[in-house]
């Protein structure tokens, strides 16, 4: 190519670098394989699962007018997901029902709309732009436990009063009682496992209301506007789980010939 050649800036777009067929590679099939039971384990539990209904209304800007909306991507994001499980209903005997569920997150949102930048008589010309917002949303709600979480409470310090002869501070030997010099006090803690959440999936509902419409010159048809009124119904599936001791017996099964085989759930 000549020095005095100019390039168009188009050249390259969309050149294809490189492209090859890969072969199909051979594998081995490995069975997994495990102890047999019966046996403890400790795994996570689900203790309930919930699908959340949020009602959200937002308005927003975007940072021009724009003739209409063409495409809205969106993505949910959980910033909290905290269960209180002593907070709902508890049984006579204690057994826990249910507990309060708090969550918090964002509507992530790509809008992609149309301007207006050239309008003839017949004709409306722009480009394709696009606006990224995140809109922030607040729930709390009752998750009912399908299984109980296992919740261990700090119990009550005990102290221990030792006997010495040195009662009333008196170490001549004369006096016996209650030591005055030494303290036993006892703590009893277990720990508790934290439950946890997982998103399972969502379902979002909405209406996108053009607002505060505007008009490029008083003799144009063409409506401009410059907000958005958002009403949203979000639908959020959660799956709340803690790692718990499970016992895994051994079960039983008979086979076609009427024999008995004994195998545990944890080899199924």
């Amino acid at each position: 190519m000549e020095k005095n050649q100019t390039t168009h800036p188009c050249d390259n777009c969309g050149e294809i670098i490189s492209s090859k067929t890969l072969p199909l590679s051979s594998g081995v099939t490995i069975i997994p394989s495990g102890i047999s039971g019966p046996l403890v384990a400790k795994i996570p539990v689900i203790i309930g699962e919930t699908e959340i209904q949020i009602d959200i209304e937002a308005e927003f800007n975007l940072n021009e007018p724009f003739y209409e909306i063409k495409r809205i991507k969106k993505n949910v994001y959980l910033t909290q997901c905290k269960l209180l499980p002593r907070s709902g209903v508890v049984a006579a005997d204690g057994t826990l029902i249910s507990g309060k569920l708090f969550i918090s997150g964002f509507v992530r949102k790509n809008i992609e709309y149309a301007t207006a930048d050239c309008i003839g008589d017949k004709v409306v010309s722009g480009r394709i732009a696009h606006t990224t917002i995140d809109v922030p949303f607040t729930a709390v709600t009752e998750l009912e436990y399908s299984v109980p979480p296992v919740i261990s409470v700090r119990g009550v310090q005990t102290e221990i009063d030792l006997l010495s002869s040195c009662g009333c501070n008196d170490c001549t030997g004369t006096i016996m009682g209650k030591s005055g010099c030494e303290q036993y006090f006892e703590d009893s803690i277990t720990f508790t496992e934290t439950p946890y959440c997982e998103l399972v999936g969502v379902r979002i509902i909405e209406d996108d209301i053009n607002a505060d419409p505007i008009k490029c010159h008083p003799d144009s048809k063409v409506q401009l506007y410059n907000k958005i009124i958002e009403k949203m119904v979000l639908y959020v599936k959660i799956k709340v789980l803690q790692v718990q001791q499970v016992n895994i017996p051994l079960t039983h099964t008979v086979k076609p010939d009427c024999t008995t085989t004994q195998y545990s759930d944890y080899e199924k």
